[in-house]
């Protein structure tokens, strides 16, 4: 049985200094490392159905990735920064997440090495508040 998924992509990106000597048009943006991170959600949803949720159907919380881009737009590295799961799901959400970022391609163009954190926060959607439920503040 499929698991709904509400996958909440926080992409307040933090960037690693770049070295004093790189121009600021050699770095990335945040609205391109976004939409390419955008394109290749549900890779990340997956992972957490297939690999998180059918073990542990209240499997939550917060995974953040730290990509390492080239120019070229290839994945080199990716290390899993930051993981808030817990569970014997965890392991296997993690990994599955790393490999799958490591295929995940960006734009090209004279860019320096970059390494991002990208924060990915996994809830299921049974445990969110539906907005019709949460009162106004009107008045």
């Amino acid at each position: 049985m499929p698991y709904p998924l509400a996958l909440a992509l926080a992409l307040a990106t933090g960037f690693a200094a770049p070295p004093d000597s790189v121009r600021d048009d050699s770095v990335r943006t945040d609205p391109e490392i976004r939409m390419a991170v955008l394109r290749n959600a549900a890779d990340v949803r997956r992972c957490y159905e297939r690999e998180g949720l059918r073990r542990d159907p209240s499997l939550h919380g917060l995974v953040e990735l730290a990509v390492t881009i080239l120019p070229t737009g290839s994945v080199e590295r990716v290390a899993i920064r930051t993981s808030e799961l817990t569970g014997p799901a965890t392991r296997g959400v993690t990994s599955c997440m790393a490999v799958a970022a490591r295929t995940w391609r960006f734009e090209r163009g004279p860019y320096a090495v970059t390494t991002v954190v990208l924060p990915f926060m996994l809830v299921p959607e049974s445990a969110l508040v539906p907005l019709a439920s949460i009162p106004s503040r009107s008045g």
